[in-house]
């Protein structure tokens, strides 16, 4: 079993981040789970956990989310200190969109994935 000591998963729909814990708990063990509901949840959580040396090994990042969406978290984050952190970043998205697809992979990503997330897409976010 794999061991990461944070992860963060964003996304705005509560019944999604339920389920992505679910197979990311079934699959790896992770010391702490932090969830955020929009990209601008996620950049507060990231600047104070990495502002400690906490910051997660792996971000589950939704695309189409209200307040900060997953493109524009991958913008700010573009210019936010945070970025020289090692951070591991993994779309996981309903977005069928091409369009998508581009823009997400103009950032460093490891993965853009279409939900549900399965264990075996988490197995291979996790041989990334």
């Amino acid at each position: 079993m794999n061991s990461l000591n944070k992860i963060l998963i964003v996304d705005d729909d509560d019944v999604s981040r339920f389920l992505i814990t679910r197979v990311v708990r079934s699959v790896a063990q992770a010391n702490q789970i932090q969830t955020a509901g929009n990209g601008e949840e996620a950049l507060l959580l990231l600047n104070q956990g990495c502002s400690s040396n906490n910051c997660p090994e792996l971000i589950l990042l939704d695309i189409n989310m209200p307040i900060m969406n997953g493109l524009e978290f991958l913008q700010e984050l573009q210019n936010s200190p945070i970025v020289t952190c090692a951070l591991k970043i993994a779309v996981l998205t309903t977005s069928n969109n091409p369009l998508d697809y581009l823009l997400a992979h103009e950032y460093p990503i490891i993965a853009f994935l279409e939900k549900p997330l399965t264990e075996d897409m988490f197995k291979t976010v996790l041989a990334a």
